[in-house]
């Protein structure tokens, strides 16, 4: 009799399907649907699927690597890593393409302009800020620059106009103002210096270039003026009467 010896040993790690598994790459998150589980090819096995211990989920900015690891169950294994990026490079687009011009007679508060949005591909509903002064009293035109930041370092802008324009001239207190007659002369201190009231300004004392002091018999017109001091101004005639 004679004995002979069968060894079977499998010596032969399996072996990559893919030489270079493809860099994953997602702009907010990466998720196990969107990494394809790789696989090799064993010379007894056959197919072997990969396993990993590191995570397959990545919802901050950066990049990780997952090693993939292919075991054909007989002692022998193989190693493959795999880049995933996620890397936020689109900017927050504004809810409104053009931001509404603010146009008030008097100022301009905090409270006359609403705060514009914008959305983010990643974060969602953003909040504009501004270094901009968000209160004007001083007649004209400024601009506010608005900027939407995702916090991956990706920011927008977005100017709003904010007018203060004054249209709307004062007011006469009085409709119509008395007749001032008396027999011998009128001075200034018998003529009342007439109001008016203005929409920015409040109280505006009546002024004129015409005489306040009458000693000739006869009629005369007083023309009182108004100005708010923003080039709005009405006016407003008074008689005197000088008669004996």
């Amino acid at each position: 009799s004679q004995t002979q010896t069968i060894i079977v040993n499998d010596q032969t790690a399996p072996v990559a399907d893919v030489t270079n598994l493809p860099t994953i790459e997602m702009e907010c998150e990466v998720i196990p649907a969107n990494i394809s589980i790789p696989t090799a090819t064993d010379n007894c096995a056959g197919t072997i699927t990969a396993t990993t211990t590191d995570p397959l989920s990545y919802t901050d900015q950066g990049s990780y690597t997952i090693t993939w690891s292919y075991d054909d169950g007989n002692g022998n294994t193989s190693t493959q890593d795999q880049t995933v990026i996620v890397d936020d490079v689109t900017a927050p687009v504004a809810d409104v393409t053009s931001l509404p011009t603010i146009t008030m007679e008097c100022e301009v508060t905090a409270t006359d302009i609403p705060v514009p949005t914008a959305t983010d591909n990643c974060t969602g509903t953003i909040t504009a800020t501004t270094t901009d002064a968000l209160s004007y009293t001083d007649q004209g035109n400024y601009t506010i620059t608005w900027s939407y930041d995702d916090g991956n370092g990706n920011t927008s802008t977005q100017d709003q106009t904010v007018i203060v324009d004054d249209v709307t001239a004062p007011v006469a207190n009085i409709t119509s103002l008395p007749v001032i007659a008396l027999e011998c002369e009128v001075t200034a201190t018998d003529i009342p210096v007439p109001t008016a009231t203005d929409n920015c300004t409040g109280t505006i004392t009546g002024t004129t270039t015409d005489a306040l002091s009458y000693t000739d018999q006869g009629s005369y017109t007083i023309t009182w003026s108004y100005a708010d001091g923003n080039g709005n101004t009405s006016s407003q005639t008074q008689t005197i009467i000088v008669n004996d």
